[in-house]
């Protein structure tokens, strides 16, 4: 699905130009806000209640708790529809200060309810450990959207950049759509199992309200305050001295091109890191505080040793990656600057769900309000005067602030404790696994012409060569890889 997305992100960028990518970063800023808002931390919530209801042997508990979570789910989704609907003229021509960006806000808005119930059984069907359903169903969408994007670009990009954006976003809208009817019809099929008439866990609608309104309430605040932040980034720019056009490129280079380049290996712990979350939620259910530390322990070294390789992976083919995939040495350039950040990121995440995971959602929350609050100020002050310079400023400093207080939150809650010669090791391999990729590599006719194949082999070589010295030296151990194997089953 990610490497769908990408290439898919590449066939927009050759249609809509960076400054198309530009003004639909803009579109997306407000997306994201309201899906935020139309799901308000429901997704979270209904794992959390289905997997303590499981845990506790309570089957028709969980089925309760979807429901409840449906109707809070259609009444957030319903009020931000209707909200985003009624103001997404003022959003375009005030907020945004592009009136291009109307139609497509007026188009997503009918989505959110189907986006938020779709959360729903989303959380459920990871609840139940059954995460190929919504594998599958996100796949599928992948596709209608994809293909119905396509189909719509074609008839609506010579009508110029509105209309083109508004394509994109009908696209979505329809594969949304087909999701939930997916969705519903895999959750009806699933529920049939299920004892109807067993015990209920107490005070479901308060559990319910408790973790996802807390949930909501920094996603809230986090979305607003990155929101005001995105826009500013262009509007920085522009204070800066360059024009309109070269700001809106710029912005779209790093945040529509560079950022899902530098997210795109995260797959494999972002799928560890959602599923997580119901463990965790059972092992505090159960008091199996032994499963929970070895979880966390387990998951968050593993993190550590696959960030750190990519890390350097992109450092070394920043060039050839941003020519390779978008012909753009602006994103080859983000891509190396960016780089060093890969495991902050991927780390916060984990570390993130870890927090929600045992309940310390509302610490995660004042983190991220905290810190987002920040990154406004730096951007708008650092924008104007130092340019795109202040903006990764901005980016490096938020980034490590929010996970050195997220990380020092579950050191003092769990029994984690990083092994900092470990990293040191790892560190070491990767550097070693480049240098004698590049050296064999080298001695190959042809080998250093970056095409298709040869880039494969120059970014698989070093992952292969680095598996192998952190099994020699000890980094992982044969109970990870047994570990390692248990999670694909």
């Amino acid at each position: 699905m990610r490497t769908a997305k990408i290439s898919f992100q590449v066939y927009l960028s050759t249609k809509l130009g960076p400054e198309g990518m530009g003004l639909f970063q803009l579109i997306t800023s407000i997306y994201f806000m309201a899906i935020i808002f139309a799901t308000s931390g429901i997704r979270f919530a209904t794992t959390r209640l289905v997997a303590e209801e499981m845990g506790t042997g309570h089957q028709s508990g969980a089925i309760r708790a979807v429901h409840n979570c449906l109707v809070y789910s259609v009444i957030f989704s319903v009020v931000s529809m209707i909200i985003l609907n009624l103001n997404s003229e003022y959003i375009g021509t005030h907020l945004l200060n592009d009136t291009r960006t109307i139609l497509s806000l007026r188009i997503f808005a009918f989505s959110l309810p189907f986006i938020s119930l779709s959360s729903v059984f989303s959380g459920y069907f990871i609840a139940v450990r059954k995460a190929i359903m919504t594998v599958a169903v996100k796949f599928a969408e992948q596709l209608i959207r994809i293909f119905t994007t396509i189909l719509f670009l074609s008839i609506f990009l010579p009508r110029g950049l509105e209309w083109a954006c508004a394509a994109v976003v009908l696209g979505a809208c329809i594969g949304e759509f087909c999701s939930w009817l997916l969705l519903v019809f895999l959750y009806r099929t699933d529920m049939r199992q299920f004892d109807k008439n067993g015990k209920v866990g107490p005070n479901l609608v308060l559990r319910m309200l408790h973790i996802s309104l807390p949930v909501a309430f920094s996603s809230y605040i986090v979305s607003i305050i990155r929101t005001i932040q995105q826009l500013l980034i262009p509007y920085g720019l522009k204070g800066s001295g360059v024009s309109s056009e070269i700001a809106l490129s710029t912005y779209g280079v790093i945040r529509g091109m560079t950022m899902p380049i530098l997210m795109f290996p995260s797959v494999f712990i972002d799928a560890i890191s959602d599923l997580i979350v119901p463990e965790l939620a059972e092992c505090k259910a159960s008091n199996s505080t032994k499963r929970l530390n070895y979880i966390i322990d387990r998951v968050f070294n593993l993190g550590i040793l696959l960030s750190i390789c990519v890390m350097w992976i992109f450092l070394r083919f920043s060039k050839e990656l941003g020519m390779a995939i978008y012909n753009s040495t602006d994103t080859a350039y983000f891509i190396k600057v960016l780089a060093p950040l890969v495991p902050f990121m991927y780390l916060d995440k984990i570390v993130d769900n870890m927090l929600k995971g045992i309940g310390e959602q509302v610490s995660s929350m004042q983190y991220n309000i905290f810190v987002s609050l920040i990154n406004v100020g730096l951007v708008y002050l650092l924008l104007p005067k130092y340019a795109i310079a202040g903006y990764i400023i901005a980016i490096y400093f938020t980034r490590i602030l929010n996970f050195s207080l997220s990380i020092n939150k579950l050191i003092r809650v769990t029994s984690l404790r990083i092994n900092l010669y470990g990293i040191v090791k790892a560190i070491f391999c990767m550097i070693v696994s480049i240098g004698v990729s590049d050296l064999f590599l080298r001695l190959i006719p042809g080998s250093n012409l970056i095409n298709t194949a040869s880039l494969y082999g120059h970014l698989l070589l070093p992952a292969v060569v680095y598996l192998f010295l952190l099994r020699i030296s000890s980094c992982i151990t044969h109970d990870d890889i047994i570990w390692i194997k248990s999670l694909f089953k």
